[in-house]
């Protein structure tokens, strides 16, 4: 509660200060250099520039305290009173700190049973409320509870091996990490244990695994294993889960735990409830994620803060992450290098307050950070909001902004606050500046509510009188004439018309539109349509060209103008000129390879039926995809799948489509018409590819031109 008020007085020091900080003040005694890049992740996996949040203020030695060198230290805890303990693994000992780093207690041996007791190896600890310290004792196979001043209380040993037959008889106690609720339950990581969490009740009896980590093999693995030999089997690698490297518990009983770089929340139950609402799930450095060529983050530590915050420090680069409740990335600090304020091999992290304390296992010293007042507004914000002070948490949001102009999560606080307070059309336009499309689906569901109850007088007698209307020119259109009928109506007319006589421009703006009009009929009876397709002259070229032309512009169109809910490009990066080409190149790719191959196999239609009949056959992306794209910015997310389902129609209309018209105007059977559009596929990917070895053999050749250039230059 002090550390939520200060945080409430910084917040309100910081809306009455009034003018704009051009730049972040640093904490005390911190030089303005920055010691390491901050940054953030945008919608697009792109890292973006931001202020720092921390910065080192001094580094604690065990020199310092009068305890002498650490040694590999590997854990530190700190505990409600502010009291800091280091694991000194090296030495065999804890070390404990008082809130002012003075040197308050050093365990390195106790009585037990009436004789001297020793840790070895210990490598966790974790400190009740109450003052009593838990140490995961891992050479001696045990947890070691003591009280405040170091004195042994119990150990809580090895679970039995007839334990529900939930351990096996060989199984070796090795715990590294310890954590205890507060009812008394004890919570254990041990090395070879892929099972979760090991839970001890409160007389120390082993109840069972929670959370255990789920096994993901891939479909290869699967096939092989399907079809591998007895012997094959024995020396394939076994589909077990990765276990867990650290756990920490919050302050109303859930269970953070990591495994490699993924986060997770456990309840008493051992279900995953953390959430991930962010852009991106809390991995770490998204960037690499999903590289296979760069090391992903690894999770080495996790901290619980206030209000659902949580830090995990990254061995891998040693960054420290700090997410939201809602699993939103809120800044980034920390990093590897040889300078005196970063780390060499981190390897715990926890938190004091507003401090977050590093631990450095091969510099054997902890770095304590201090927030910049960039981190104190974040901080204060979500404090504000979570308290129901809307208005003062936007506020403080604006101030954020004032520092970083690109920060995300701030647009998307000042939505929330927007949208608790019923403004709607507000809260859309902040998150949609800070592309929180969860947001934006909300509000403009809200406020679509909004409009219908104040309009519904009008909305309903117009959605009648629209759908008598409609209901009215379809009996019109089918009372007077029949689909069919249109299409040989039309035939005659092409016969009928002068059209190698009459070059006037009426005659060809008619034929023209005939063309177009057509593509209705086909789409709607393609096999009558595409026959009466070979039999059309020039319109027919003219009309398919256009239809080509409308595709292009769909999807263009779609591109820049599909609704904000659905739309995941970043606008400012769409090239047109790529958009269209990406049409246009695989579409008169398939047509000379279609006819290429059809060439060879029988096939009666030319470059031009083909050109014609595929233009035609693409009818439906215009037809469906163009009133799509204006209908998907009054969708919402939950109605998504109502537009993929329209999206994914039109493109297999579309194919079938090109299936009927292959078989059309190449006179094949269906078996035939389909194996020669795969292969035509797979021709078409033949000349990809031929394609661009073309060009990196020209690549190359030009290359070792231009170096004998040089060469010959340098020389003479």
């Amino acid at each position: 509660m002090l550390a939520r008020d200060s945080i409430r007085c910084l917040a309100v020091a910081l809306l009455v200060a009034g003018a704009l900080i051009s730049g972040l003040p640093a904490s005390p005694g911190v030089a303005q250099a920055d010691p390491y890049p901050s940054y953030t992740y945008d919608f697009w996996k792109n890292p973006v520039p931001a202020p720092q949040a921390y910065l080192p203020t001094r580094i604690i030695s065990g020199d310092d305290i009068g305890a002498g060198p650490l040694n590999q230290p590997r854990d530190l805890f700190v505990d409600a009173n502010r009291n800091v303990y280091i694991v000194d693994t090296g030495n065999n000992r804890l070390v404990c700190l008082d809130e002012n780093w003075n040197l308050r207690l050093v365990v390195s041996e106790f009585f037990h049973d009436g004789q001297v007791d020793r840790f070895r190896t210990p490598l966790g600890v974790c400190v009740t409320d109450d003052g009593h310290i838990f140490v995961a004792d891992r050479g001696n196979g045990r947890i070691v509870e003591l009280d405040g001043e170091g004195r042994f209380v119990r150990q809580i040993g090895a679970p039995s091996s007839d334990a529900e037959g939930l351990v096996a008889a060989d199984f070796v106690y090795r715990p590294f990490k310890v954590a205890v609720d507060r009812v008394g339950r004890v919570y254990v990581l041990a090395e070879g244990v892929y099972d979760g969490v090991m839970v001890f009740d409160l007389a120390g009896t082993f109840r069972g695994f929670i959370g255990s980590p789920r096994v993901k093999p891939t479909i290869a693995d699967i096939f092989w294993t399907r079809f591998a030999t007895e012997e094959q089997r024995s020396r394939m690698a076994l589909f077990l889960p990765t276990e867990y490297n650290t756990i920490d518990l919050d302050d109303t009983g859930f269970l953070y735990a990591c495994e490699k770089n993924q986060v997770r929340r456990l309840n008493p139950a051992g279900v995953d409830v953390l959430r991930r609402s962010g852009f991106h799930d809390p991995v770490g450095d998204v960037s690499v994620a999903d590289q296979a060529w760069q090391e992903p983050s690894y999770f080495e530590d996790v901290a619980a803060r206030e209000s659902g915050i949580y830090s995990v420090l990254d061995r891998q680069r040693g960054r420290v992450f700090t997410y939201n409740s809602n699993g939103e990335l809120l800044y980034v600090f920390g990093g590897i290098g040889y300078a005196r304020d970063l780390f060499s091999s981190p390897a715990a992290i926890d938190s004091a307050g507003m401090q977050i304390l590093v631990l450095d296992r091969r510099l054997n010293h902890v770095v304590v950070f201090e927030p910049t007042a960039y981190a104190l507004a974040i901080h204060a914000a979500l404090d504000l909001y979570h308290s129901g002070r809307y208005d003062e948490s936007a506020a403080v949001w604006r101030r954020v902004l004032d520092w970083n102009s690109n920060y995300d999560q701030a647009y998307s606080g000042i939505g929330r606050s927007q949208f608790m307070k019923a403004e709607y059309t507000a809260a859309m336009r902040s998150f949609r500046l800070g592309n929180n499309r969860k947001g934006y689906s909300d509000a403009l569901r809200r406020y679509r509510e909004q409009v219908i109850r104040t309009n519904f007088n009008y909305i309903a007698p117009g959605v009648v009188c629209l759908g008598l209307a409609v209901w009215g020119i379809l009996r019109l259109r089918k009372s007077r004439i029949s689909d069919r009928s249109i299409g040989k109506a039309e035939s005659s007319l092409r016969q009928a018309a002068p059209a190698d006589t009459d070059r006037s421009l009426g005659t060809r703006l008619r034929q023209f539109g005939r063309g177009i009009r057509y593509a209705l009929f086909v789409v709607f009876h393609p096999f009558d349509g595409f026959d009466e397709l070979k039999k059309r002259g020039k319109e027919a070229v003219s009309a398919a060209t256009a239809i080509l032309v409308l595709v292009v512009l769909t999807y263009v169109g779609m591109s820049q103008y599909t609704g904000f809910v659905f739309n995941t490009r970043d606008l400012s990066k769409v090239n047109v000129v790529f958009l269209a080409t990406s049409v246009l190149f695989p579409f008169l790719l398939w047509c000379a390879v279609n006819w290429s191959l059809t060439t060879l196999a029988d096939g009666k239609g030319t470059f031009r039926d083909i050109y014609v009949a595929t233009a035609y056959a693409l009818s439906p992306i215009v037809i469906i995809n163009v009133p799509l794209t204006l209908i998907s910015n009054v969708l919402v997310q939950e109605e998504g799948s109502f537009y993929y389902l329209f999206l994914g129609i039109s493109l297999a209309w579309s194919l079938i489509l090109i299936l009927i018209a292959m078989m059309s105007i190449h006179e094949y059977e269906p078996g035939k018409a389909v194996w020669t559009s795969g292969l035509t596929v797979v021709g078409m990917g033949t000349v990809v590819y031929l394609g661009i070895l073309f060009f990196s053999v020209i690549n190359v050749m030009a290359g070792f031109v231009s170096s004998i250039r040089t060469e010959l230059i340098l020389r003479l």
